[in-house]
């Protein structure tokens, strides 16, 4: 008599939406959402920080791979081992067994290893085995509420290995019995096919079928998450600072090619500027806006035969008008911009260091914030001041008539609630100064007042039965 034939997990997932929370079936990574979905749901981001998430005192969060995420970092890092800049990105999902259509799904069921690895960390109170890539190493997974554990400390771990049984250790009463992994962010491509793996059957329930399954190799695609170091995330850091995009709380980018939380606001701020997915990721259509620092004329001419001809220079890509450092990046804009996912805040009451601002009127104050708080950070008080003066010409004259501000190219547009009713300002010519824009506003609603005075005596004077 042959072994049991091998049977599939079934996967599923808590999930919560628009139509109401209920389990949904997991046919591959990609299907899985945010962690604790329910609390996460009215996750957004505003100046570069995230609101709206579960308790931000105790847990962190991000944008990563185009969506909101629940991440693990070493500022709410309970074990304290993780490294300074460190991210594990955070999943939950259910794993059952179904020995026939006419039995009901168990999930006292094993966890296969998502990893092959040394067992850094066992901490049975919580139901934890934390793996590292090696003794003394880093962290690159963990995984939680296993009960009970079926790894030692300090021994390796091959993949697909079971770590111990689904349940619910560590959590309240009556939650649920799940896996949950985090898994770190250089290690993103091993979760998916780890998953993928779990949910094609491809590490069977049965731990006898997965001994020897090794994980699927995994290609480079260029990509780099939170938490991820490189030359190229440092030269990326040096065209963002270039153009004049900073991190979190206006402070300067770090350029040491650390992708750090702080710069995460400005990242999807320069994806969305240059036609390039708001996905939170480095990856090489985010790269190709920051070329590698150039290499000097020298090195591409002085090496050539003795009597052969100095070979041309490379010819020079194309670039867009104040962009010089990277290709030209206008033909990958749509129009209008797709929405910003890093909003910014109406600014703080106006400081003597921009005192023009305080002569505004009330209502193109308003305006102007309303304009600010969507125009890039990299685009000047004055260009704004100038697409404000150019809506109030337009008939966009306060803040609830504007419908739209948007980089157009190299334009910043501010569109109408009206159709039709639009503006738009060159932001490579220069613009006037702050003052200068604040008088021609000035002078505009005087002029309006003027006319509307000269209307209104017009109508008194003709209309019939008033005598003058």
């Amino acid at each position: 008599m042959g072994r049991e034939a091998p049977r599939h997990y079934q996967v599923t997932q808590y999930n919560f939406d628009e139509a109401g929370e209920r389990n949904t079936a997991v046919a591959a990574y990609d299907d899985l959402v945010t962690h604790h979905p329910l609390a996460n749901f009215g996750a957004r981001m505003v100046d570069g920080g995230l609101r709206g998430v579960e308790r931000p005192e105790r847990r962190s969060h991000a944008f990563i791979d185009g969506a909101f995420q629940e991440v693990e970092m070493l500022r709410t890092d309970e074990y304290r081992s993780l490294k300074p800049d460190q991210v594990l990105l955070i999943k939950d999902f259910i794993l059952e067994d179904r020995p026939d259509s006419s039995s009901a799904a168990t999930r006292a069921v094993d966890v296969p290893s998502p990893v092959a690895g040394y067992v850094s960390r066992r901490d049975d109170r919580n139901g934890l085995v934390e793996i590292s890539d090696r003794k003394g190493g880093e962290v690159i997974a963990r995984v939680r509420h296993l009960g009970p554990i079926a790894v030692d400390a300090d021994s390796f771990v091959a993949y697909g290995q079971s770590l111990g049984t689904q349940n619910a250790l560590g959590l309240p009463r009556g939650a649920g019995k799940h896996v949950h992994v985090e898994m770190d962010t250089r290690y993103r491509p091993q979760l998916e096919g780890y998953v993928n793996d779990l949910a094609s059957g491809r590490l069977p329930v049965q731990a006898q079928w997965r001994q020897g399954v090794q994980s699927q190799p995994t290609a480079d695609d260029g990509t780099m998450r939170l938490g991820q170091s490189s030359e190229r995330i440092g030269d990326l850091q040096r065209a963002m600072a270039a153009e004049g995009y900073r991190s979190s709380g206006g402070r300067p980018l770090d350029q040491d090619g650390v992708y750090r939380l702080g710069m995460q606001g400005a990242l999807l701020d320069f994806q969305r500027d240059h036609g390039v997915a708001q996905t939170g990721n480095i990856d090489p259509a985010t790269l190709r806006m920051a070329p590698p620092q150039a290499e000097r004329p020298a090195d591409r001419q002085d090496h050539f035969e003795p009597h052969r001809p100095m070979p041309a220079a490379r010819p020079e890509a194309p670039t867009a008008p104040g962009h010089p450092g990277h290709p030209d990046h206008r033909p990958g804009l749509s129009d209008p911009l797709p929405e910003p996912v890093n909003r910014h805040a109406l600014r703080a009451p106006a400081t003597e260091e921009s005192q023009p601002l305080a002569e505004l009127s009330p209502a193109d104050r308003l305006l102007f914030d309303r304009i600010r708080s969507e125009a890039p950070r990299h685009v000047s008080d004055d260009v704004v001041a100038s697409a404000m003066l150019a809506g109030k010409q337009a008939g966009i004259d306060s803040a609830d008539k504007v419908g739209l501000v948007a980089m157009t190219g190299e334009r910043l547009c501010v569109g109408g609630t009206t159709p039709g009713f639009h503006a738009m300002v060159d932001t490579t010519k220069p613009a006037p100064q702050l003052q200068e824009t604040v008088q021609q506003a000035q002078a505009l609603d005087h002029q309006r007042m003027a006319q509307d005075q000269e209307r209104e005596a017009l109508f008194v004077q003709n209309s019939p039965g008033r005598s003058i």
